[in-house]
């Protein structure tokens, strides 16, 4: 399929000397649904290009902060971020902050933030299928450092997890069982999209998390207790009981313990680690 829609885009577009293209988001991942749209990174291009407007429908453009947005209304659905020099420019001082994770000692607020548009855009950068351009989609993969992007996601959405578990137990404890609820769920999601960024898989959003942990349990190697029991674990926080805040703790644990033997998991390991014994004041 993947390179069928390769062959697809070579025959839809003429890209610009001097950029860099990539097929991304679910298709290149290998997760996409019936429907599902073709996303497509184009990098480096000329500032005066613009991609061709034939076709049934004129493509829709639409504003966005990091990228000028194309859709066209083909079969399938092709949606082209021609991204912006400047923007890319600056995302990539602030991408190169993620190395700091393999830092035990460097605090959490010298880690950049980075929201939830810049990590979908270095995560389809990182895990694109390139068809044009090489060299130029290679230098920009380097210069986000972007070989670091999964362990800092594991280890930042980890802690992120724990501080949503910690508030479930005080909307718990001051009898707001929706807030409770709701809290624990993000809690789980957010467990769950550590334990894939250590696989490999970063996710910027909670829509593909379903294909992606089953994509994740069928990969071979013994899955985490959290991986296995997902859908048990999502379904429990409907009502937040005593039961529940024990086994995602039992469940997180266990993912903390399985963490070094992955290699993305391995420094955001260390980095939780030294998180702990920072708080313990050792």
């Amino acid at each position: 399929m993947t390179d069928h829609l390769v062959n697809l885009l070579a025959r839809r577009f003429s890209w610009p000397p001097g950029s860099g293209v990539l097929l991304a988001g679910s298709t290149a991942e290998g997760v996409a649904m019936r429907g599902s749209n073709v996303n497509v990174l184009v990098i480096d291009a000329p500032a005066d290009w613009t991609p061709p407007a034939d076709g049934p429908r004129q493509p829709v453009l639409r504003p966005m902060s990091l990228a000028r947005n194309y859709l066209y209304e083909d079969d399938p659905v092709i949606t082209l971020d021609v991204l912006r020099p400047e923007r890319m420019a600056d995302l990539a001082g602030l991408a190169e902050g993620m190395s700091r994770i393999r830092d035990p000692l460097t605090p959490d607020l010298e880690l950049p933030v980075l929201d939830i548009l810049e990590i979908r855009l270095l995560a389809r950068l990182r895990s694109g299928r390139i068809v044009h351009g090489d060299r130029v989609v290679a230098g920009w993969r380097e210069r986000m450092r972007l070989r670091w992007l999964p362990a800092f996601h594991c280890a930042t959405t980890y802690l992120t997890a724990e501080h949503f578990h910690r508030k479930a137990m005080t909307a718990h404890a001051d009898g707001l069982p929706l807030d409770a609820s709701v809290l624990l769920r993000l809690a789980v999601e957010h467990l769950l999209i550590s334990a894939l960024a250590a696989d490999g898989r970063v996710l910027h959003e909670v829509k593909n998390l379903g294909r992606n942990v089953a994509a994740a349990r069928s990969a071979g190697a013994r899955s985490p207790r959290l991986l296995r029991e997902a859908e048990d674990l999502l379904g429990r926080t409907a009502k937040a009981e005593p039961e529940t805040f024990a086994l995602i703790e039992e469940c997180s644990a266990d993912l903390l313990h399985r963490l070094p033997s992955t290699a993305h998991g391995r420094p955001a390991a260390a980095y939780l680690d030294g998180r702990v014994h920072a708080a313990q004041g050792e």
